[in-house]
C-alpha cells in the first residue's frame, strides 16, 4: 500500500492482552518527520507511539522518538518497550541488550529473554528527586485529594521529568480520586510541569510494594494507565523515604498502576543502594501484541 507505515499496538507491563498500558510502534520510521509522526500518534490515540529509525548519534543501535497524542516527549518508559517489543517481533534484535538515540540523548534497554515472555529493562540516569516546595492546594483540590489523606510517610517530590509525587495515606485515597482535569491543567501547565502521580504504599496484592494513579490532562493524558517513565523515580524516592529495605544493597519490588481503570499493570523496579541512597535504578516490564497493520501515513 503506498503512502503507509506498518505499526503494531502492544499492552505493556502486562502478561496478557487487554490489560497494563496500551501503546503502538512503528518501524522503519526514517521518511516520517515530526509533524506525521504526530499526526499517526494523534490518529492512534494511545498514551505512547513510538517512531524506530535507523541510528544517527554515536553509540545507538536506533533511532527512537515518542510522542503522545499531543506532543512529542523526550522519554516514556512503555512507549519505549512497545518500540523494543515491536523490535523484538520483528527478528531485529538477536542480543540481549539496545541503545537508542533520542532526542533526549542515548537510552538503553536490556533483555532477559527466559521460557515466557522477554523482560525488558528500562536504565536511565539515576534520577534526584528534590522536596516540592510551592504551595499544594491547588494541586490537591483539583486532584480532589483531602490533606488528611495525604501521607505522613515520605515528602511531596520533583522528579527530573517535572512529575510531582505525592503520598497517599492508603489505597482508599487514591481510589477515591476524582480528579478535576480542566483544573489540574491549568494549574501545572504553567508550572511547566508535566504529571501528578500520587502514590500510596499499601497495594492491591500482598507481594506488591507501591501503587500509583499519575494524571497529566495537558499532554493530552487525563490518566495514564501504567507509567514506566516515573517508577525509577518512584523507587529511588521510597528508599530515601525509608519505606524500602535494600538487603545487601540491593532491592527489586513490584509496582502497581492501571487496576482502577480495569487495566492492571504490573512493574518491575530495581535499585542498587549504599548508604540509604540508590546508585543504580532499572525498571522492567513485559508486552504483548494485540493489532498489527498498516496505516496510511500520507494523508
Amino acid at each position: 500500500m503506498s503512502g503507509s507505515v506498518a505499526i503494531i499496538q502492544a499492552d505493556i507491563f502486562t502478561e496478557r492482552p487487554f490489560a497494563g498500558n496500551p501503546a503502538a510502534a512503528v518501524l522503519d520510521a526514517d521518511r516520517l518527520d515530526a509533524a506525521a509522526m504526530q499526526r499517526i500518534a494523534a490518529e492512534m490515540l494511545v498514551p505512547g507511539t513510538a517512531f524506530v529509525s535507523a541510528a544517527t548519534q554515536p553509540g545507538a543501535d536506533w533511532g527512537l522518538r515518542m510522542f503522545t497524542p499531543k506532543r512529542e516527549v523526550g522519554y516514556s518508559g512503555h512507549t519505549a518497550l512497545c518500540g523494543t517489543h515491536a523490535l523484538l517481533e520483528s527478528g531485529r534484535l538477536p542480543g540481549d541488550r539496545v541503545t537508542y538515540g533520542t532526542p533526549a540523548g542515548l537510552l538503553r534497554v536490556d533483555i532477559a529473554r527466559g521460557a515466557g515472555r522477554a523482560l525488558m529493562w528500562l536504565e536511565p540516569p539515576l534520577p534526584a528527586c528534590r522536596t516540592f516546595e510551592g504551595d499544594l492546594g491547588e494541586i490537591l483540590d483539583a486532584l480532589g485529594l483531602p490533606r488528611a489523606a495525604v501521607g505522613g510517610w515520605a515528602r511531596p517530590a520533583v522528579t527530573p521529568d517535572q512529575d510531582l509525587l505525592l503520598p497517599a495515606r492508603d489505597l482508599a485515597a487514591l481510589r477515591a480520586l476524582e480528579p478535576d482535569m480542566r483544573r489540574l491543567a491549568a494549574v501545572r501547565a504553567p508550572q511547566h510541569a508535566r504529571g501528578v502521580c500520587v502514590v500510596s504504599r499499601e497495594t492491591v496484592d500482598p507481594g506488591s510494594r507501591s501503587h500509583c494513579r499519575f494524571f497529566a490532562p495537558h499532554y493530552g493524558i487525563p490518566e495514564d494507565i501504567v507509567t514506566g517513565s516515573v517508577h525509577s523515580s518512584i523507587g529511588v524516592w521510597l528508599l530515601e523515604a525509608g519505606a524500602l529495605a535494600a538487603a545487601d544493597g540491593r532491592v527489586v519490588f513490584t509496582a502497581e498502576q492501571g487496576d482502577g481503570l480495569g487495566r492492571p499493570g504490573r512493574l518491575q523496579v530495581e535499585l542498587a543502594a549504599s548508604a540509604g541512597h540508590a546508585t543504580r535504578v532499572r525498571v522492567g516490564g513485559t508486552a504483548v501484541t494485540v493489532l498489527t497493520g498498516r496505516l496510511r501515513s500520507d494523508a
